[in-house]
């Protein structure tokens, strides 16, 4: 007997153990007619189930979508609201820290970065040709 993996190959295995068991009900023992109904409704409430859950997943996608779109737009009102700021405060403003704004500093002057010394390199010895 081989053990059914995904979702599609239980549901068929069961299905045709339904369907087997219907077709032999006559040889087989009074009481498992009870048994059988009782898993006919647990393979439904199965199905149904999975379905829920292929809703829902549809859903989950469809939210995320909505998500990603609020996300963008609130990025872009954003940087809309500090740019307005920004132009209202001053660009040197040290208030604009406070709404996530670098303001305009003013900037150390720079010194002329020191030349490292190159490495010296000895000659190379040069060999002379030797008469054989």
């Amino acid at each position: 007997m081989k053990i059914a993996s995904s979702y599609a190959d239980v549901i068929k295995d069961w299905e045709a153990l339904e369907l087997a068991m219907q077709d032999n009900a006559a040889n087989l023992p009074a009481d498992m007619e009870s048994r059988r109904v009782a898993f006919v409704a647990h393979v439904a409430k199965v199905k149904e189930l999975k379905a829920r859950q292929d809703s829902l997943t549809a859903a989950r996608q469809e939210t995320t979508q909505q998500l990603n779109k609020l996300i963008t737009e609130g990025v872009e009102m954003a940087r809309g609201l500090r740019a307005q700021v920004k132009a209202s405060l001053g660009a040197k403003n040290e208030r604009l820290v406070q709404f996530g704004v670098a303001p305009l500093r003013k900037q150390p002057p720079r010194k002329p970065k020191a030349k490292a010394p190159e490495p010296q390199v000895p000659p190379s010895p040069v060999t002379k040709p030797s008469a054989a």
